[in-house]
């Protein structure tokens, strides 16, 4: 038997579970900002594959590297993200999509990294190369942090789809997201589906 260590750290996952099943027939890329032991990640992949939404593009972000996070709006510490992290969460992800119909890949990058990078798409290979860089579905557990986050969700703004969905961890206690980070959205044309203690997800309109 395959040992998977598939680990989340917070709670209400049925509501990235629900955003991921809801955007099936959306085109684009999922993204997840903040992979780290890769729970969360298993949680969209099985969300694909009951809903039977096969061989989609999804990636994920995490640097690893025991680097400085912003572990609430006002701290800052190094935690244990470390690059042995990195190696078992790879390791336990490519084993877990094996033969499965998920087109999952993770950059070790921080995300001002990846936007400087792939700010004009992101490249697949299937029998051809494709340029993609429209997502469907963006999932912000990164820097709990409402600067780094404004700066995500800009970035993401211009690229996501009609309809697509973004999921925010962790939206109490960590950082303002009610006063800053909602207002944002509700200027900038999104509309609340769901919101627990935890986790909050909004739709394009």
């Amino acid at each position: 038997m395959n040992n998977y260590r598939l680990e989340t750290d917070s709670q209400d996952y049925h509501v990235l579970a629900n955003a991921t099943r809801d955007i099936k027939n959306i085109p684009g890329l999922i993204c997840e900002i903040g992979t780290r032991r890769g729970g969360s990640m298993k949680v969209i992949i099985d969300a694909l594959l009951e809903n039977q939404d096969f061989d989609r593009n999804v990636i994920g972000l995490d640097p690893y590297g025991n680097i400085d996070y912003c572990c609430t709006q006002e701290e800052t510490k190094k935690l244990d993200y470390t690059n042995n992290m990195r190696n078992e969460t790879l390791y336990s992800l490519y084993s877990y999509v094996m033969n499965k119909p998920v087109n999952l890949i993770i950059y070790i990058l921080e995300d001002t990294e990846f936007f400087q990078r792939f700010s004009d798409g992101v490249p697949f290979y299937k029998e051809s190369k494709t340029i993609i860089n429209d997502y469907a579905l963006v999932f912000f557990d990164g820097p709990h942090h409402t600067d780094p986050i404004i700066k995500e969700m800009e970035f993401f703004q211009p690229r996501t789809l009609k309809s697509g969905i973004w999921v925010f961890d962790d939206v109490k206690d960590y950082y303002p997201h009610n006063e800053i980070i909602e207002p944002w959205l509700f200027t900038n044309g999104w509309e609340l589906i769901d919101k627990t203690c935890h986790k909050a997800s909004y739709r394009k309109i």
